[in-house]
């Protein structure tokens, strides 16, 4: 480990990614020991005799962290300390944690700061359409096939929004899965960049944004199956920058458990809409809707990263989700809806407002979901209110989240026609406990 303080030796350490974090453990002489500057990162509550200010020293790791060995090295960024352990003799040791790992790279640490980012989903080639491949087949008269040929070429790049270039890359791999056979692969990669160096959340944003589009379109979560960040460096002479500049973007590969990773995609999924949809346009258009709406899409999304969520948690949350955006609605005074003389909204007109702002309603009966969507989120948000049956519980949440997903597909442009269509299709539309 490198901490990057010249006057620190190098020690041996262990890294090693367990399923709760990237986790680094540095071995310790003892609290009391003078010639251990590691020991003092974990040290809190603790007194020193040669530092009682504790201004000398450090007492917490640095936020950016170097590990060698002999795979190559590896940069941790985000770290901060947790847990420490140590026995009657004073030797023990400490753990640091890191939000990132950065896999090879030339400059650790410029990792701090970066420049872009590229992310894989897999399912996102399914939900835009876009594929590099082209198949031609020859047959003789008799209709025989005597030429099959499949063309793979990446198409060109699709911007996305202005909001730090927010690209879609389309690309293709191939692989060998058994001996004589040979697989090929659409991959759409999206991409985020910066002249300037940038802090990764930023960067980030975009990415997560169009993650949660696609769970929102299929109610299923989707996840990243590779990520990467770049920093503009200086070229060496072996390598050839395009267009002629002096500097070139270099790409590493990033292990974290910040974000929601799956190295497929959900199986059985019916997009509610998909990019051919609603296009850039639309993309653009939730990219602000998220940000704009967000106490209302949070929670939202929520549910469908948790999977394993109890029936009243799910009721609570659209609740939640109705209330702020009704909220939210009433304060734009969109489509006539207002708050209260105290600025407040009741639940009822949160949903009465966003009823008014969707071009489809996906619910047959109107008045008789705002009951039960009413009744069961008060009855599990107040413990002096009745508690529906667990049917009604589950048909409350299955048409709150079917509305609040409707709505957003409205926004984002999608025709009445389309969605009355897809509707058939959700497995959202269909009633709990109906015979």
């Amino acid at each position: 480990m490198v901490d990057g303080d010249p006057t620190t030796p190098e020690i041996a350490v262990m890294l090693e990614r367990t399923e709760d974090a990237i986790q680094l453990t540095v071995p310790t002489k003892g609290m009391f020991g003078h010639d251990d500057p590691y020991s003092r990162w974990f040290s809190s509550g603790i007194q020193f005799g040669d530092d009682p200010d504790r201004t000398r020293f450090r007492y917490t790791p640095p936020s950016n962290l170097l590990f060698n060995d002999h795979r190559g090295h590896v940069s941790l960024i985000g770290c901060r300390q947790t847990a420490a352990s140590f026995g009657s003799n004073g030797a023990g040791f400490g753990r640091v944690v890191a939000e990132y790992a950065v896999l090879g790279g030339r400059s650790w640490a410029n990792f701090e700061k970066v420049n872009g980012v590229r992310t894989e989903i897999p399912g996102l080639a399914e939900w835009t359409g876009i594929s590099s491949r082209t198949t031609e087949v020859k047959n003789d008269k008799a209709n025989r096939t005597l030429e099959y040929t499949i063309t793979m070429r990446s198409p060109a790049a699709q911007p996305l929004a202005r909001n730090k270039n927010l690209t879609l890359q389309p690309s293709w791999r191939s692989s060998i899965p058994a001996p004589g056979t040979i697989a090929t692969h659409d991959v759409i990669q999206i991409s985020t960049t910066s002249k300037k160096h940038e802090a990764w959340d930023g960067l980030l944003a975009p990415h997560r944004a169009v993650q949660d589009l696609l769970s929102i379109s299929a109610w299923k979560p989707f996840g990243f199956s590779r990520i990467e960040v770049g920093v503009v460096e200086q070229s060496n002479r072996h390598e050839t920058p395009a267009d002629g500049e002096s500097k070139m973007m270099v790409w590493s590969e990033v292990v974290t458990r910040r974000l929601r990773l799956a190295d497929t995609a959900p199986t059985g999924v019916h997009f509610l809409f998909t990019f051919a949809d609603i296009g850039a346009p639309g993309v653009q258009r939730w990219v602000r809707l998220r940000s704009k709406y967000e106490r209302a899409l949070l929670p939202l999304i929520g549910i469908v990263d948790e999977r394993g969520l109890f029936v009243e948690t799910r009721v609570a949350q659209t609740g939640i989700a109705i209330e702020a955006l009704g909220f939210q609605l009433a304060s734009d005074g969109a489509n006539g809806a207002t708050l209260n003389t105290r600025g407040q909204i009741t639940y009822n007109d949160a949903m009465e407002a966003i009823l008014a702002d969707m071009p489809v309603v996906p619910v047959p009966d109107v008045e008789a979901w705002k009951d039960r969507s009413r009744l069961s989120y008060m009855g599990v948000k107040h413990a002096d209110n009745p508690t529906p049956d667990i049917v009604t519980l589950a048909n409350a949440y299955r048409e709150n989240a079917l509305v609040l997903r409707y709505w957003v597909a409205g926004r984002l442009g999608c025709a009445k026609d389309l969605l009355r269509r897809r509707l058939d299709e959700d497995p959202l539309s269909r009633s709990f406990g109906a015979a």
